[in-house]
């Protein structure tokens, strides 16, 4: 990373290097549903939202087609997410063509938005046919994967790549080719279905082979949980399914972490 990115990234570092945020939910996350449930947190995620134009309408995360049109929405849901309190904002995006994903991008952080994830963790299955979202990590999808992560970090705003552990077995060769790039972090769902817990040594394998600043999600039901990934290289934990019951869900894990 550049020394000026990583002069610009510092003070993000900071806010949320051993915090809490609200992992996004496709079709849940949106500015009003992030504003009833971040207290705790540090940041919330919007979306997963979809940069396809020619599909706006059809269903409610599909972006709005112009910029300008994009830019009002977003800008409502920054509103809404940043109300009474001081948390920030990213956007979960996924795309088909990486010039409606830069499109997006830019109205984002046009709209107030503090960061974009590139979603290489989703399973939207017309996607997944043309080789995007986590198809984008294997082996004959990864020169594509670079360049898209190469064009989004030439915007200004910060750069988080999401992926899903289980896809492929060379992550760290993977997350190598990204510390060569202006990136400002990797965030992994981390959520083991044998275990219903974190993959705590996932975790750890992944932060001993990369130091990029780490985001982790998944299965994280307790106080403990987020202990034991921060004490295995995660920076920022996140919390998602909880929440949809329990509005104060994270709120109160917080206070647990405190005592």
């Amino acid at each position: 990373m550049c020394s000026i990115m990583a002069h610009e990234f510092k003070g993000f570092y900071s806010k949320l290097k051993n915090r809490l945020f609200l992992s996004s939910m496709m079709g849940v996350t949106d500015g009003a549903f992030c504003l009833e449930r971040s207290e705790g947190c540090v940041m919330v995620q919007l979306g997963a939202y979809l940069a396809e134009p020619t599909e706006y309408g059809t269903e409610s995360y599909f972006l709005p087609p112009t910029a300008e049109q994009c830019i009002e929405f977003l800008s409502e849901e920054n509103r809404k997410a940043k109300t009474s309190r001081n948390v920030l904002t990213c956007l979960n995006l996924a795309t088909p063509k990486l010039e409606w994903g830069l499109q997006a991008a830019d109205c984002f952080s046009r709209a107030s938005g503090d960061f974009v994830e590139l979603n290489v963790h989703g399973a939207y299955e017309p996607y997944l046919s043309i080789g995007k979202v986590r198809a984008m990590v294997l082996p004959e999808n990864r020169k594509e994967l670079f360049r898209w992560v190469e064009a989004f970090t030439k915007l200004k705003i910060p750069l988080i790549v999401k992926f899903r552990e289980g896809i492929v077995d060379d992550y760290p060769r993977v997350l190598e080719k990204l510390m060569d790039t202006d990136i400002f972090a990797v965030h992994f769902n981390v959520r083991d279905e044998r275990t219903k817990r974190p993959d705590f040594d996932f975790v750890q394998n992944i932060k001993k082979h990369c130091p990029l600043f780490l985001l982790a999600s998944g299965y994280v039901r307790s106080a403990e949980d987020i202990r034991m990934l921060f004490e295995c290289g995660a920076d920022t934990v996140g919390i998602a399914e909880p929440t949809i019951e329990n509005p104060n869900y994270i709120q109160e894990i917080a206070r647990r972490l405190t005592t």
